[in-house]
């Protein structure tokens, strides 16, 4: 971050935070308390009226007058960029808390004071659930890197953690694209090593660093292998029309094409929601019959036989 911006933000967060120490902003800006000392030094020379409080409790604090002139928004569209930023909270984007607590605070410095207590009242009530895994964290810069891979156009060198054998491994790896799926973030492009398209979990990368060399698949279409989880499949399904009023707008229906049949209805879909179409059928299974692909057919029938093993007496 830089030093103009990291003084703005400082402004920012006393006008919406209050008093804060200098070990507070230190902590906040990821920056020495020297550095927060100097920040403030050079703000009260261009006038910024902030007042110091020395000894046990003391920290700074903003004149309530003062105002830092910012973009002009109807109270309608500050609200919506709210809720847009509470959402963001979900999506856990990489390296970048400080940057988006930030982004928060100068919108709510677009505010009043009446006006913040207003809109915290009215998202209180408000909550966004796209979360399904936990990550416990990445590694360091892994966003930086990546979006100068991508920027740059060059491949990485990835050290990637496989929890199901509990090893690392070394691989040279062309990102193509970036995204985020149920709570997690990912990377899929072309495997040096397996000489085929991968996906990545980013919280799995041990580490990351951009190589020489030009990424011939940055634009590429590739091909999905069969056990990815994020493969395109075309299903065909029977299921019963009261169950697809229900689920009709799911998002992993969306482009499914319908056919009233004498059974019901006739479904086609393409989707790489492979998991959603599983527990559609193992959990409906007087409602949805599955017809295509085959493998996936068979694999319904390898699990329910594995269930009835498992729970029915002999």
């Amino acid at each position: 971050m830089k030093k103009t911006e990291r003084q703005n933000g400082i402004v920012h967060l006393l006008r919406t935070r209050g008093k804060l120490s200098a070990n507070d902003l230190a902590s906040y800006f990821e920056v020495s308390e020297r550095t927060i000392y100097r920040d403030i030094d050079a703000l009260s020379q261009l006038r910024v009226p902030i007042i110091s409080y020395e000894g046990l409790g003391g920290g700074y604090e903003i004149d309530p007058s003062y105002f830092m002139p910012s973009i002009k928004l109807s109270e309608q569209e500050i609200l919506m960029l709210l809720m847009v930023l509470k959402a963001g909270e979900e999506l856990r984007i990489p390296n970048m808390v400080k940057d988006y607590n930030l982004l928060s605070s100068k919108v709510l410095n677009a505010l009043t004071d009446d006006e913040r207590q207003e809109a915290a009242k009215v998202l209180s009530h408000i909550d966004f659930n796209m979360i399904r895994i936990m990550p416990k964290g990445y590694i360091q810069d892994v966003l930086k890197i990546l979006l100068e891979a991508f920027n740059k156009s060059c491949d990485l060198e990835v050290a990637y953690y496989h929890p199901e054998r509990d090893e690392t491994d070394y691989r040279r790896f062309s990102p193509t694209k970036l995204f985020f799926e149920n709570g997690g973030w990912y990377v899929t492009g072309h495997c040096h090593l397996r000489q085929a398209m991968r996906t990545f979990r980013l919280d799995r990368i041990v580490s990351m660093t951009c190589l020489e060399g030009k990424n011939v698949y940055m634009n590429s279409q590739l091909p999905m292998p069969e056990h990815d989880k994020f493969t395109w499949y075309t299903y065909e399904l029977i299921i019963d029309p009261a169950l697809y009023r229900i689920i009709k707008d799911d998002d992993f229906l969306q482009q499914a094409q319908v056919k009233a049949i004498d059974k019901g209805l006739h479904l086609t879909v393409r989707t790489p929601y492979k998991n959603e179409i599983h527990q559609l059928v193992l959990g409906h299974p007087e409602q949805v019959t599955a017809l295509k692909p085959e493998i996936f057919v068979q694999e319904i029938i390898k699990i329910s036989e594995k269930i009835c093993k498992k729970y029915l007496k002999p």
